[in-house]
């Protein structure tokens, strides 16, 4: 639990410099564009660089792609019955903000030496993000979507170039002995992987505003959302990681803290533009399951032993 006060230190400062001139819009966006584009590259690289995956593991990956798309099934179920008649409703239910904040939260709780466990988790949930929730955001957004165009996305995306990346180097880099450069590279990119955790923190701090609108239907999605995936990873821990695949517990431990994470943030990215009731209900979503999932993890790394 202490392991989590500095960075909801640093989530509470970027709160409070809303009011002063030390942070300004622009530049908590230039932030997060070097987070974005080199910081959580970097960051993913040294996890995935360090993945242990075996053949057995990857019905763990395809089990959590599945569970993604079951929860956007879910919320198109529950929409009409909840008053939750909005296209968006479904989608912030599937799908896991992990870049931006599950690692922080992952790597404060349970150390930097666990990354490559916590990239093998997320590895279902990232091919869901990119394959499945862009393509329904997109066609949401434009009533249509091209596979050449979400394939580009995809293939130039500096995330998914560093997870392939990192992927490749721990397939290979176990043949070859350790040289003085890569020792080097390798420093260089766990200097700026270590800028990922103050520049998110204070960065969505600055970003929360929760307004008034839209906020009964935000505490609707939250409270869906934190039920069945609770429940769904405490059943998956048990039957498929403990029982079944005989994983250490620091799986379980990343699995949760993944299933108590916010939506993916780039759904407010592929949203219709004027859309402002939408809009005000993805933002008060975001940024109020963004507080929630903070205190839940700071529980969690408490009580779930």
């Amino acid at each position: 639990m202490y392991s989590i006060l500095p960075v909801l230190f640093l989530f509470i400062l970027g709160f409070l410099l809303q009011k002063g001139s030390t942070l300004t819009p622009h530049s908590v966006a230039g932030a997060k564009r070097i987070v974005s584009d080199l910081a959580l590259p970097a960051l993913l690289f040294q996890a995935f660089s360090t993945l242990e995956i075996e053949g057995k593991y990857l019905i763990l990956v395809v089990t959590i792609f599945l569970v993604c798309f079951f929860m956007v099934l879910l919320g198109k179920a529950l929409a009409k019955p909840l008053h939750l008649e909005t296209p968006y409703f479904p989608l912030l239910l599937g799908g896991f903000e992990m870049g931006m904040l599950g690692y922080a939260l992952f790597q404060s709780a349970y150390g930097s030496e666990h990354l490559g466990k916590m990239a093998l988790i997320d590895l279902g949930q990232v091919l869901f993000v990119f394959f499945v929730l862009m393509a329904l955001l997109i066609k949401e957004r434009d009533g249509a979507h091209t596979t050449k165009a979400l394939l580009r996305q995809f293939i130039t995306s500096p995330v998914i170039l560093a997870i392939f990346g990192g992927i490749v180097v721990s397939f290979v880099g176990k043949w070859f002995s350790p040289h003085p450069l890569w020792t080097a590279i390798g420093e260089g990119i766990s200097l700026l992987a270590s800028l990922t955790t103050p520049l998110i923190a204070l960065s969505i701090g600055y970003g929360i505003h929760i307004k008034k609108e839209g906020l009964a239907w935000s505490i609707k999605t939250i409270l869906v959302r934190k039920l069945v995936l609770l429940g769904l990873a405490l059943l998956i821990n048990h039957f498929l990681i403990d029982q079944f695949l005989g994983m250490e517990a620091i799986y379980r431990y990343a699995l949760l803290v993944m299933f108590l994470t916010p939506p993916p943030f780039v759904v407010t990215i592929y949203m219709r533009p004027n859309d402002t009731v939408n809009a005000d209900y993805v933002d008060n979503t975001l940024s109020l399951d963004t507080l929630i999932s903070i205190l839940m993890v700071m529980l969690v790394a408490v009580l779930y032993v």
